[in-house]
């Protein structure tokens, strides 16, 4: 094995690591969107 191999894994196993993140930002966002965070609300019903 030499240097580009290992150049090649550590570019690849970043570019897969960042666009992991940026899906689970994109779901992450999509789900605020349909369940959007009602502030407080609910606890007044229950107090």
């Amino acid at each position: 094995m030499d240097w580009s191999f290992g150049l090649t894994m550590t570019f690849a196993g970043m570019g897969i690591t960042f666009i992991t993140l940026y899906l689970l930002t994109l779901l992450i966002r999509l789900l605020n969107k349909l369940f959007p965070f009602k502030n407080g609300e609910e606890k007044k019903g229950k107090t």
